[in-house]
Formats: structure tokens, C-alpha cells, sequence
């Protein structure tokens, strides 16, 4: 695209926010373009057109693009332009664009708007004693708070632009002697191959940067707290930032990492170690205790104490259905209440959710459509799966527990076995960015240990071994 007058105007057509008009200086007549929306016009009529207006007197056309470019026109940014293509990129993040007429030239000068959202605590990863600076949908914000928790001249961003249609931005973030050179080249690389129209969702980012997964885990980790995002850096991992998105991406992930909630740097080694064995603890529960029960209520009741055998087959009395109908039937039901919850206001919804699972479940009860032991089966489980700290991989968890509970309906504790081997060589065959999804259970795959190490240790420079304790 040649960079002309002609072909910059018929490239927005008859768009409405397209600002073009003829301004003029030294003598000369400039065509002025930008996009009313993007740009300050405050920003622009003081720091553009007056001094354009004013300094730059008695000069001609070549003159006036190097007096503008080296300062005569006084903004924080200008950039030559000699490209059609360049000069609508431009124009599309916030610049005003002036084009000199005959030196097939333009410069471009940063006029962005400054209306954005402000700086928030975050809302799904809460904090009680860390940083409640979250990102949001501003990509610039965003590196900026990421340097504000990490002050070192180490922290790259390498930025490129990914989407045909929407031409996002993205940032790749990484330290610079700390990240793997190859996971940095294999991320950019990543990028720079995708061919799509639209990388402005998290499901699209999701899926071209893991490569159309074929899984419900994820692989990629989300993050929308500044302090976990810095953490993650300087612990070598590569981090992805994209234009319009209120949170980060963090790379290579496991399960390991999954399981670690944000708090767990802001608690005691002791205290979050024993919160960790916990989740993991909540974790078994949530997957295996509806499938559990089924097996045992259906197949194993010999494998039952006398009195727990007693108090189930009680429960069981008078209702119509099989126990597998009834898990199966609860853990929809518990499904459908959180989606509802969900996508009503949040105030409606917390209450269509605890008021709609009180009146549902007793009710059912006392119709004696299923048995007081099934419901607190899988209420115990439901109530476990929210200790997951990671939404995603509880959603992956929520899908195999449906997938135990239907196996083990089918052939007890053998059909319960053999849906955990199934499920344990799926997630030994997962990789994220080649590192091995089962850490910290995997050797191979360098994953800490369960427990949280103290960080007196993890964080000590050679130099410094030996000196724990010391003043």
C-alpha cells in the first residue's frame, strides 16, 4: 500500500470516527488524519498543530519533516512513516498521523486517549495480605505495573501483533539469564506463525497458543495478580500479555503450579504447606468420593462397615431410583445451580445459589426421590471441588467426576480403577511447552516438592549457602 492521501482515506471508507483534514504550515499544506476515539483533541491541538503553526516558519517540505521529527513539534513520540501499512497500524493505536504531500513521508505522533479502566483489586484471586493491584484491559498499564513490582533493567518485553482482523497486541515477557533462551523462542515463534482473524478472547488465546488442545486441562496458566505474574518470571517461567485482556499468561504449566494458590507466599512455610496437603487432600475427595460411593452403595457393600452399611440401606428406603441416577441426577443439578449463579447479577446469584440447593436438595429428600447419603456424597465433593485455586483445572476436575461416577457405575471399584489409570496416563502424556504436565509428582520434570519451601532458601544466591540464620 503506497503511503498517499488517496489510499489512506479509501482504506477507512466512510467510517464515522476517521478524522481527516487539511492543515497548513510554513506555507505548505498538510493533510492531518486520526482516529476520534483512540486520541486526546486537546493532546493533538496543543502538542501537533500549534507548533506546526507557529515554529515552523520559512522552510521547505523536506526541511519541515526534519525540524518536526527532531523536536520543532514537541511530543514524547515520533515516528517516520513511509508505509501505507505502517501508517494505518498507527492510526489504529492512537496516533495522529500528518502526511507531508511530495516526500511520500509521515510522522506519526502519540496522542492516545487516557480513558481507561482504573486499577482494581482482583476478583477472582483474592488476597488478604498480597498486592490488590490487578491488570486490566490496557496492555501499557500493565507492563507498567509488572515494572513497578520489578524494578530491574532484566525484565524484556519482546511485542508483536497476532489477528488479521483485530491486529492485537501481545507481549511476550521474560528476565533476561533467569528464562530458558529456547522456551523464549519457542513462545515468539508460536506467535508469529498464527494465521487467524481474532486473537481478542481468552478461549482463542487459549487454543492457538496451545495448539487446538485436545484436553480439558489447561495448558497454559492465567493469572490476574501483578505480584503472582512477577513471581512466575523470576522463577523462569515466560509470561503473555495481550491488548484487551484483564489478565496474563504464564507458560510451561503443571499441575504442581495449578495447585499452588496465590496466599501461599503470603502465609507462614508451615501454614501453607499444610494448606497445600489440604488441596490436594479436597482435590481426591472432590474427584473420587461420588464415584466412591456409587461402587460401594451399588457393588461392595460387603467392603462396608455394618453400622455405615446400615445408615445407607435406611437411606435408601422408598427411593424409586438406582444409585447411579441419583449421583448422576445431584452432580447436575449442582452443575446447573453454579452456572445459574454465574450468569445472574451477583447478588442474585449467590442466593439462587445457596437458596435454590437448600430448597431443591431438602425437598427431594423428603419426596424421597434420592437418599440423605447421596446428597452429602456429592455436596461434600461439589463443596471440595471450590478449594481448587485454579477455575480451569476445577472445571477439568468437575468433567472426570462425572466420567468416575459413570464407570463406576458400570463395574464398581474396577471400573473406578481403571477411569484413574486412565486419567493418570492422560495427564502423564500432557506437556506445556514441553515440560511435563505431572510435576511435582513427575522427577523428570524438575517440579518442587507438595510441601512450600522456605524462601530463605529457595531464593538464596550460591554465595550465600550455608549462611541460613546468620545476622
Amino acid at each position: 500500500m503506497e503511503l498517499t492521501a488517496a489510499a489512506i482515506e479509501a482504506a477507512f471508507g466512510e467510517t464515522g470516527d476517521f478524522v481527516a483534514r487539511e492543515v497548513e504550515a510554513a506555507g505548505w499544506r498538510l493533510r492531518l488524519y486520526f482516529i476520534d476515539g483512540l486520541v486526546t483533541g486537546g493532546t493533538i491541538s496543543e502538542y501537533v498543530l500549534r507548533p506546526l503553526a507557529q515554529a515552523l516558519t520559512g522552510a521547505t517540505m523536506g526541511q519541515l519533516v526534519e525540524r518536526a521529527e527532531r523536536g520543532a513539534v514537541y511530543n514524547a513520540v515520533c515516528v517516520r512513516v513511509t508505509d501505507g501499512a505502517d501508517a494505518l497500524s498507527k492510526l489504529l493505536n492512537g496516533f495522529a498521523l500528518v502526511l507531508f504531500p511530495g516526500e511520500r513521508t509521515a510522522l506519526a505522533f502519540e496522542a492516545k486517549t487516557s480513558v481507561n479502566r482504573s486499577t482494581s483489586a482482583p476478583q477472582v484471586e483474592n488476597t488478604v495480605k498480597g498486592a490488590k493491584d490487578a491488570f486490566n484491559e490496557n496492555m501499557r498499564i500493565n507492563t507498567g505495573l509488572i515494572r513497578r513490582h520489578m524494578r530491574s533493567e532484566k525484565l524484556r518485553f519482546t511485542q508483536l501483533v497476532v489477528g488479521t482482523q483485530t491486529a492485537t497486541n501481545v507481549s511476550v515477557a521474560w528476565v533476561d539469564g533467569v528464562t530458558d533462551p529456547e522456551l523464549i523462542d519457542k513462545t515468539v515463534e508460536r506467535l508469529k506463525s498464527l494465521d487467524v482473524d481474532s486473537l481478542a478472547t481468552t478461549a482463542a488465546a487459549e487454543e492457538y497458543l496451545t495448539g487446538n488442545r485436545k484436553t480439558a486441562f489447561p495448558l497454559l496458566q492465567y493469572t490476574e495478580r501483578t505480584d503472582r505474574f512477577v513471581t512466575a518470571l523470576l522463577a523462569g517461567r515466560v509470561g503473555i500479555l495481550i491488548d484487551g485482556l484483564p489478565l496474563a499468561y504464564l507458560a510451561p504449566v503443571n499441575l504442581g503450579r495449578l495447585m499452588d494458590s496465590p496466599e501461599d507466599l503470603s502465609r507462614d512455610f508451615v501454614s501453607a504447606s499444610a494448606l497445600r496437603i489440604l488441596r490436594y487432600a479436597a482435590l481426591l475427595v472432590t474427584l473420587l468420593l461420588p464415584g466412591l460411593y456409587v461402587a460401594m452403595a451399588a457393588f461392595h457393600q460387603e467392603m462396608l462397615p455394618t453400622a455405615l452399611l446400615r445408615s445407607v440401606i435406611e437411606s435408601k428406603q422408598n427411593v424409586p431410583f438406582p444409585t447411579i441416577i441419583e449421583v448422576l441426577f445431584l452432580l447436575l443439578a449442582f452443575e446447573i445451580l453454579q452456572e445459574a449463579g454465574l450468569q445472574l447479577p451477583q447478588s442474585i446469584g449467590q442466593t439462587v445459589s445457596i437458596i435454590g440447593g437448600l430448597v431443591v436438595g431438602s425437598a427431594a429428600v423428603e419426596a424421597k426421590l434420592i437418599s440423605p447419603a447421596a446428597l452429602i456424597a456429592v455436596s461434600v465433593a461439589g463443596i471440595c471441588g471450590f478449594a481448587l485455586p485454579g477455575r480451569d483445572f476445577a472445571d477439568a476436575i468437575r468433567i472426570w467426576r462425572l466420567v468416575l461416577a459413570v464407570a463406576a457405575s458400570i463395574a464398581g471399584l474396577f471400573g473406578l480403577t481403571a477411569a484413574v489409570l486412565l486419567l493418570v496416563a492422560r495427564l502423564a502424556g500432557l506437556q506445556s511447552y514441553g515440560a511435563a504436565y505431572l510435576a511435582p509428582f513427575s522427577a523428570a520434570s524438575g517440579g518442587g516438592a507438595i510441601l512450600r519451601k522456605r524462601l530463605v532458601t529457595r531464593n538464596q544466591k550460591p554465595e550465600d549457602a550455608g549462611q541460613e540464620g546468620k545476622p
